[in-house]
C-alpha cells in the first residue's frame, strides 16, 4: 500500500506536520533515530515578543502568538508566563523605554524598570530591565507525547536516514522497497549537510542546555540576559544556551557548562548553590536570511522540505504547519518570503 507522506525527522516541525497531516485523513509514516542531535530538545520554547539585541518585535507576533496558543493549549504543552529582560546596558534600557511607547510593542510590556531592584532586590538588573508578557511550550513532552501516538497508530519508523536511500519517481519516492506519494525533510540541520537542499544557505548553530537543582530563589518569571533561565519549580531550573557557528558536533562540552553555570549564577544578588542534574546539545537549522524553508525542490517534484525554523520555533510552528500543510494538500501557494524559491540553486539542482 502507497502512504501519502514520508516525513524525515521527528522534532518540532516534523511532529506538528504529522499531526496535520493525519489530522486531514493522509496516511504518514516519520523516520526518526531518537531526537539524536534535535534543536528542538534543547531549546527553551520561550515565545517573547521583543528579541534580540535591538529589543525589536518579532513580525506578526499578535498574530502568530494567538495562533500558537490555540494549538499548543489543547496539547497541554502552552505555558503563559513573563519574561523578565535584564537589559545588559543603558543603550538597551533607552531601546527599552522607547518600545514602551511604541502602540504595536506596549501591550506586551507589563514593565520597564530603570535601575537595579526596581522589580526584585534579588536580582543584578544593574540597567534595569522590560517585563513582557509571553509563553513557554514543554518541548520535551510535545515531542514524547507525538511519539506516542505515532507509535501507537504505527505511523513511527524508528531508524536512521540516508537521503542515498530515497529515489524520486514518477509517482513518488521509493524508499527501502515501500512507495511514497512524497518525502517532506523536517531533519533539521541534516538536510544542510546532506541530501537534496544543501544548497540552500543554511548556518546551523550549536546550543546547550541544563537542567538543575539551586537553591536560587524562585520567580514567577523566565530570566533572560543573553540567555535565558526557566524556573520549573521545587528548585528546579532549565538554562540556556549559547551560539556557536562552527565545531558542530552533537556532544555537550565541559567550556559551555562552565559558561551556563557562570551565567546562571549572575543573574543573582547574592551567590546560589548549583547542581547540575542533565546537559544536553543539539544543533538549530538557522538560515542565512532567518526565514524557514517551505517548498519543493526545484528538480524533484516529490521531495519537498519544512525546515529551518530556527530560534523562533515555537512561535512559527503552528503557523507554518498549517500553511505547509495547505500546499501539499490543496496546492496553495506559499508566502514568497517562506518558499525555497527565494534562494534558486545555482545550477537548478542540488
Amino acid at each position: 500500500m502507497q502512504v501519502d507522506f514520508l516525513i524525515i525527522g521527528q522534532g518540532l516541525a516534523g511532529s506538528l506536520l504529522a499531526k496535520e497531516l493525519l489530522r486531514r485523513g493522509r496516511t504518514v509514516r516519520v523516520v526518526d533515530d531518537g531526537w539524536r542531535s534535535a534543536a528542538s530538545q534543547v531549546a527553551a520554547g520561550l515565545m517573547t515578543p521583543l528579541t534580540g539585541r535591538r529589543f525589536s518585535l518579532t513580525k506578526d507576533y499578535p498574530v502568530l502568538f494567538l495562533c500558537a496558543r490555540d494549538h499548543f493549549t489543547p496539547l497541554g504543552v502552552f505555558h503563559p508566563t513573563d519574561v523578565y529582560r535584564l537589559f545588559v546596558d543603558a543603550e538597551q534600557r533607552t531601546r527599552g523605554l522607547k518600545r514602551a511607547e511604541c502602540s504595536s510593542c506596549s501591550p506586551f510590556i507589563a514593565r520597564i524598570t530603570k535601575s537595579k531592584g526596581e522589580l526584585d532586590p534579588e536580582l543584578t538588573d544593574g540597567f534595569g530591565g522590560a517585563l513582557m508578557h509571553g509563553a513557554w511550550v514543554d518541548l520535551p513532552k510535545l515531542l514524547t507525547d507525538v511519539r506516542r501516538e505515532l507509535q501507537a497508530a504505527g505511523c513511527l519508523i524508528e531508524s536512521t536516514f540516508e537521503p542515498s536511500e530515497a529515489t524520486p519517481t514518477s509517482a513518488g519516492v521509493t524508499w527501502r522497497h515501500d512507495l511514497y506519494g512524497a518525502i517532506v525533510y523536517c531533519d533539521g540541520y541534516k538536510s544542510a549537510q546532506r541530501g537534496p537542499f544543501t544548497y540552500l544557505p543554511w548556518q546551523p548553530a550549536k546550543g546547550e542546555v541544563l537542567t538543575l537543582s539551586s537553591d536560587a530563589p524562585q520567580k514567577p518569571y523566565v530570566l533572560n540576559r543573553e540567555g535565558w533561565a526557566l524556573p520549573m519549580g521545587d528548585g528546579l531550573w532549565r538554562t540556556g544556551t549559547n551560539w556557536q557557528w562552527d565545531q558542530l558536533e552533537e556532544a555537550p562540552s565541559q567550556a559551555q557548562q562552565d559558561k551556563l553555570l557562570a551565567r546562571f549564577r549572575g543573574y543573582f544578588a547574592s551567590p546560589v548553590q548549583v547542581d547540575v542534574l542533565d546537559h544536553v546539545a543539539g544543533v538549530r537549522p538557522c538560515t542565512a536570511d532567518n526565514r524557514p524553508f517551505l517548498g519543493t525542490h526545484p528538480d524533484e517534484p516529490h521531495t519537498h522540505i519544512f525546515n529551518g525554523l530556527g530560534p523562533r520555533g515555537t512561535v512559527w510552528a503552528p503557523s507554518l504547519t498549517m500553511q505547509m500543510a495547505d500546499y501539499l494538500i490543496e496546492g496553495k501557494a506559499l508566502p514568497e518570503e517562506l518558499s525555497i524559491n527565494r534562494h534558486p540553486p545555482a545550477s537548478g539542482g542540488s
